[in-house]
């Protein structure tokens, strides 16, 4: 699918205010595969971790899931739905979400799904959910196992040069063509959360 005009728009703006205003670094870009179905699994610190990934990877539009709580009326709603946002009710997802992401995968396009499931309020790994490894073997994905760094800190630390904002991107890791059963799903997904503690 082709990214929306606000997309195209706002993509290289937000680069530009991570890059530019926050002094964000990037590596491992290369790592992304540019075409076919792919899974985005960073840590998660902070609510901006989506826009930073999208902002980065140019070369593909990605899509992300956002709090139902920020869909307040029609014109915001149709703002982040342009920008490929997908509301749901973090306290119940629900299976919903899984078939949304399916569908989306499966069409060949790229997603961000979280391998620990929710943001971390202490800036440690959580243990991994399932999810990102049910997601890879039911459709065949590979996942790119990516390290956040920075984004617990405040942007004005950033703005100052005091903490780094970092985003490296893995190599990518390919399903086994196995049953996506909840043990195989979890195994998946610890080996992607361990190659994103091994990117530090």
């Amino acid at each position: 699918m082709k990214a929306s005009l606000p997309y195209k728009i706002g993509r290289p703006l937000f680069y530009w205010f991570f890059k530019i205003i926050l002094g964000l670094k990037v590596e491992g870009l290369n790592n992304v595969p540019r075409k076919g179905g792919l899974i985005i699994a960073p840590n998660h610190r902070s609510n901006y971790d989506p826009p930073i990934i999208g902002s980065v990877i140019n070369f593909r539009p990605v899509y992300f899931l956002a709090k139902k709580g920020l869909f307040i009326n029609k014109t915001v709603s149709a703002v982040l739905k342009s920008v490929n946002a997908i509301p749901v009710d973090t306290e119940k997802p629900g299976v919903e979400v899984m078939k949304k992401f399916i569908n989306l995968l499966k069409n060949g396009e790229a997603v961000i799904v979280f391998p620990e499931g929710r943001r971390s309020l202490t800036n440690e790994f959580l243990p991994p959910e399932p999810g990102v490894g049910y997601l890879s073997i039911k459709t065949g994905a590979p996942i790119v196992p990516t390290l956040i760094i920075g984004t617990h800190e405040s942007m004005l630390n950033h703005f100052l040069r005091k903490s780094p904002l970092f985003v490296k991107f893995g190599k990518p890791i390919y399903p086994d063509k196995e049953k996506p059963t909840i043990k195989n799903s979890k195994t998946l997904s610890e080996k992607t959360m361990e190659e994103i503690k091994s990117l530090m």
